[in-house]
């Protein structure tokens, strides 16, 4: 059964940002997800699991805790559907060996997810990683003119 443009985006906003992402409830994955899942992360080679896509939820939580999503637009048809977003959050907790700042970040960015029925099959996720680490202090930043 093809599900409408409406239950699509319904989907994607109300269990893949609210449920998954602003709250984060990994144990919907099994209802979200297919069983063959995968994450396609800018930087990342190659695609992510679901299991390992959960995890990077949870890493991000511990990192994040405050970190929320606004949906600036979605755009559905046939059975994918595309998101713009953007998220704001505290750096709480260590990311990737960088330790707490309690810095405010501020981050935009595109999904693209394809849906199998009532369930996300495979999500590519694009966000500016050099922006991130810069707002962090982990990186400088180019001298102004």
């Amino acid at each position: 059964m093809m599900l409408s443009a409406i239950e699509m985006k319904d989907i994607v906003r109300r269990q893949w940002f609210e449920e998954l992402w602003d709250k984060w409830n990994v144990s919907i994955a099994d209802a979200l997800f297919t069983s063959d899942y995968q994450l396609h992360l800018s930087g990342v080679i190659a695609p992510l699991s679901r299991v390992t896509a959960t995890d990077v939820v949870r890493m991000l939580g511990d990192a994040f805790p405050d970190l929320r999503h606004t949906v600036n637009e979605l755009i559905a048809e046939g059975n994918t559907v595309v998101a713009r977003w953007t998220m704001n959050g505290t750096h709480c907790g260590e990311l990737h060996g960088i330790a707490a700042t309690e810095r405010s970040i501020r981050i935009s960015g595109t999904a693209v997810h394809h849906l199998s029925g009532n369930k996300i099959a495979e999500t590519w996720l694009t966000f500016d990683n050099l922006d991130l680490l810069q707002q962090l202090g982990a990186t400088l930043r180019p001298a102004e003119s």
